[in-house]
């Protein structure tokens, strides 16, 4: 017997009238793909467990309901769980506030590529149209119909400027959006998953979405062939006012982010950290202490991606620009530091500029936190 071919992802918290909509969009989906599907809770504590089993009674695929005591806002820690206990080769994430129009499953397999993510977004209803959202309207699908102009128009921009951003290959452009995306495993594995470290509103599928181009993995949006249909409710106790005033937004702008991200779909530890040795010193017992004292794996591929790369000073060559943190290791408080390195370290930790930060060459927690992407002002030397 073949296994699934696609596991469906949706998140929810204690909106079980909008879960009840969004699975029943589920159930008139016009495909005959081998699904699998998990309602991925965040701690609900009313009938969300109920509408879930309901929906699995009928459901000729099989469902599940995976969910944790409520601590806080923690998407990030529902998507992973999902991806955890699914087996597909293909994944579909979406929110468990939106409905999927009947050819949406299908629509996202006809555009998917193999390194790329089908970046989906929603049209928003507001609190008098979301009101007239019924089973029947949904297993009809004439609420595709409802679709405001404006919203419509949002969309059409939205996807004519994705394509612009990515003809002229823009670093950051456009931002990635979990509401509605497509990809397959293997893609998502390359990046770990999304960061668990992200906790209330926002910011981890900004993420996401910068370690998939670190990673090479292309985001094409797939708004000119569907999009999901967003029910109203309330924001969320900790959305604030405005983006830049978010708790996770200094975090998300932390000056070191690794493509693999250390608490995501696994928990990575010190050994786990990939290590490329440029250049040339006399100081191969620094460059041997700090590897074997990190439990690192050496990589000698030039232009292979890795978490780290490690240069010693006194010494020759430079950093190749293939890794995710830059490393320098100064073996002499008199020599001088490499700008364009992230983190250097030196025998008393006073080496380097003040936008880099400087660690004693023996402080493996100092620079374990760097990495973490923890505060380290209170690490930094003074100039």
């Amino acid at each position: 017997m073949h296994g699934p071919e696609l596991a469906l992802i949706l998140t929810s918290y204690q909106k079980p009238w909008h879960l009840r909509l969004a699975l029943e969009s589920i159930t008139w989906q016009q495909t005959n793909r081998r699904l699998e599907i998990f309602v991925c809770d965040d701690g609900s504590t009313d009938e969300t467990p109920q509408i879930v089993a309901d929906f699995a009674a009928r459901s000729p695929h099989p469902v599940r309901f995976l969910t944790h005591p409520h601590d806080g806002f923690q998407a990030a820690r529902c998507r992973n769980e999902g991806v955890r206990h699914s087996t597909a080769p293909c994944l579909l994430f979406c929110d468990g506030d939106c409905l999927l129009p009947p050819d949406h499953i299908e629509q996202h397999f006809r555009f998917w590529q193999s390194g790329a993510v089908n970046c989906g977004y929603c049209v928003r209803f507001g609190p008098g149209l979301s009101q007239y959202v019924q089973t029947e309207t949904v297993s009809s699908g004439l609420f595709t119909s409802w679709a405001p102009s404006l919203e419509l128009r949002k969309l059409r921009r939205m996807h004519y400027k994705s394509l612009l951003y990515r003809f002229i290959r823009h670093p950051t452009k456009p931002a990635f959006r979990s509401t509605d995306f497509f990809l397959s495993r293997e893609d998502l594995l390359r990046v770990n998953g999304f960061d668990e470290n992200y906790r209330g509103w926002g910011c981890e599928d900004d993420d996401l979405g910068r370690r998939f181009r670190s990673a090479g993995i292309r985001l094409r949006s797939v708004l000119h062939r569907t999009r999901v249909y967003h029910l109203w409710h309330p924001p969320a106790p900790s959305r604030p006012q405005e983006w830049k005033q978010g708790d996770n937004v200094g975090y998300l702008q932390r000056p070191i982010r690794l493509t693999r991200c250390l608490r995501g779909y696994y928990e990575r530890r010190p050994g786990d950290l990939t290590v490329r040795i440029v250049g040339q010193s006399a100081g191969d017992a620094t460059v041997e202490r700090l590897v074997t004292s990190h439990g690192w794996k050496p990589i000698a591929n030039p232009r292979e991606s890795t978490d780290l790369e490690l240069l010693v000073t006194p010494g020759s060559g430079k950093f190749s620009g293939h890794a995710d943190c830059r490393v320098l290791a100064v073996q002499s408080e008199n020599a001088s530091a490499a700008a364009d390195a992230q983190i250097v370290l030196s025998p008393r930790g006073n080496c380097g500029w003040p936008h880099q930060i400087r660690l004693r060459l023996d402080d493996q927690a100092g620079l374990w936190a760097a990495l973490c992407g923890r505060d380290q002002s209170q690490r930094r030397a003074a100039a």
